[in-house]
Parts: structure tokens; sequence; C-alpha cells
């Protein structure tokens, strides 16, 4: 009786899936698939800054569209002056970068809470429209070296550029202006002999007069230690990933 006892518990053992088999249980929901994961964030370093990145929910208004764009800024511009230090960022369709300074983990988790939530009912508000705007948690890098923080200027003041290039609509006519929906125009980096003219710089300001919308460097890396890459000429291009 006792060999039959154990057989039957042996036999009600589970079995092991096999190499590249699919996964048992409930699937993702469809929403939810490439969402980030919850878990801790690593501690931040008050030196480094970060850049953020944050996505739209997939049938939410175009942020790049003036009145959202605008609501956008306004509200960028609010927490500069709450203490929250944006220091740039670049607005497109569908998702919003940023670069940031924070004193701490806890500093930087709570000024970016109530600035997204802020945007999003600030843009609820212009295109009359309720429920989530962002579909996840943002996306958090911190940037260590000078070059990380080059490379970051790059791929944020001149986001526009390489969405053109990725969807094939790119035209010389980018080497003519700033892109009005990033901070590029309150950019003052730039290479001596590739930079914009004054003009195509008062051009990109023309919607936001006044106080720049934006949180200047306090960081070393922010401020002055990505020089050490090299300046940001006018013409760069951020690589396609």
């Amino acid at each position: 009786m006792k060999q039959l006892a154990l057989e039957g518990v042996e036999g009600r053992r589970r079995k092991r899936r096999p190499r590249g088999a699919p996964r048992l249980g409930r699937p993702p929901r469809p929403e939810r698939v490439g969402m980030l994961p919850h878990v801790a964030r690593p501690e931040h370093v008050e030196g480094h800054p970060v850049h953020v990145s944050m996505k739209r929910v997939r049938l939410g208004p175009n942020l790049r569209a003036q009145r959202v764009h605008l609501a956008i800024v306004e509200q960028i511009a609010r927490a500069v002056k709450r203490g929250i230090k944006v220091v740039h960022y670049s607005i497109q369709e569908d998702h919003l970068h940023l670069m940031v300074e924070g004193a701490s983990k806890q500093d930087l988790a709570r000024g970016l809470k109530l600035l997204f939530s802020r945007i999003a009912f600030a843009v609820n508000r212009v295109a009359r429209r309720h429920g989530s705007l962002f579909r996840e948690r943002h996306h958090r890098r911190a940037l260590t070296t000078p070059t990380e923080v080059r490379n970051a200027l790059v791929y944020i003041l001149f986001n526009a550029r390489k969405h053109a290039l990725a969807d094939g609509s790119y035209r010389a006519a980018f080497f003519r202006f700033l892109d009005d929906k990033s901070s590029a125009p309150w950019f003052e980096g730039w290479h001596a002999s590739f930079a914009p003219y004054p003009r195509i710089v008062e051009r990109g300001r023309e919607h936001w007069p006044g106080e720049a919308p934006i949180h200047p460097p306090t960081t070393w890396l922010a401020a002055k230690g990505w020089q050490r890459a090299g300046p940001l000429r006018f013409d760069a291009l951020p690589r396609l990933k």
C-alpha cells in the first residue's frame, strides 16, 4: 500500500516545461506588452543628470499639436518655478524626453510624479478628453560621463530629426530651424563655428517669449562637463537606435 501511495505522488508531480515551449499562465494584456516592470529603481547620485522618457497612451492626442504642446511647456515652466530641475526637454507626437536633475532618488520621484500628473491634467483639459494620458512608468537612465551627457543632449534636442530620418521624411530644411517643440532654442553650448543664426534662435522662441521654461543646469556634468566630449553642432543628428 505504501508503494502505491508513493507512485501516486510521483505521478502527480509537475512535468518539466520543455525548453522553448510557451509559458503557462495568463498572457499579458495587449496594452501592457512592452511596459516597464514595477521594480525598485536604483539609487540616484546627485551629481548625475538623468535622461527621462515617458510614453503616451496609444490613442492619446498628438503631443506636438500646438495647443497641447503649449500646455506641456507651461507645466514644465511651472514645475521649474517650483524647484523641479528640468534642464532640457523634447516633445514628440507620442512621447516626451527630459533631462532632469535631483538631490536624491526621492526628490526625483516626487518631482517627476508631480510634473507628469500636472501635464496629464493640462493636456486632457485642452484636448477635451478623460482618462490616463501616459501608458506606464517613465523610463529613467542616469548620465554618468561627459560623453553620455553630450549624447543625451543631441538625442533630446534633435529628437525630431531622428524620427524624420526613421520614417523617411527627413528634409534639409531641418538645418534652417530649431525644433520649437524642444528646449533647443534656449541651448547655449553650440560649437563656435556651427551655431544657429540669431534669427533661427529667435524664431524658435516665438511661441514662448520671456523667461526660458527650463532650469539652468546645476550639476557639473550638465553645465560644463559634457563639453569635454566636444561642443554641439547645429547640424548634429541623433543615432537611430
